[in-house]
């Protein structure tokens, strides 16, 4: 084999996911999504009490963006792999990449013309930072305890 298909190769299982239970993989990624929407929604409720919940749909739209902008980073980089999801440094490393990649894909979504609303300026700061503190926080605690 010539060192160029060997190097090739390389870069092709470095690219492929190691998932190796899909299972556990989907629950954790299931846990963030929940993360993420309920960090949302306390935002929801924090600005307009329970009638921020009144109209379904406007919540919806509200939280979607924050739920559509995480797993595609995630995945990307590797949140779901084995030796990042039961390892509780790797997955701070992983967790913070990700979410720095999918607020930014989350608030353009947020403020593009395919949901209603805009974000004034230190709503950005604020939800990335405090959607960073409660999923990382879920994510290092489900860490610690796989490992």
């Amino acid at each position: 084999m010539s060192r160029q298909s060997a190097q090739a190769r390389s870069v092709g299982e470095r690219l492929r996911p190691t998932v190796g239970d899909p299972r556990r993989a989907l629950a954790v990624a299931a846990g963030d999504l929940l993360a993420i929407v309920a960090v949302v929604g306390w935002g929801l409720y924090s600005h307009y009490g329970a009638a921020a919940f009144a109209t379904p749909v406007d919540s919806l739209m509200t939280v979607l963006p924050f739920a559509l902008g995480w797993p595609i980073p995630a995945v990307l980089a590797g949140v779901y792999e084995d030796g990042v999801i039961d390892d509780p440094l790797a997955t701070a490393r992983y967790v913070t990449v990700a979410w720095i990649a999918g607020a930014n894909i989350s608030l353009i979504l947020r403020t593009s013309p395919l949901f209603e609303g805009s974000a004034a300026w230190p709503f950005p700061l604020v939800v990335t930072g405090s959607v960073f503190v409660v999923l990382l926080g879920w994510r290092v605690a489900v860490a610690s305890l796989l490992d």
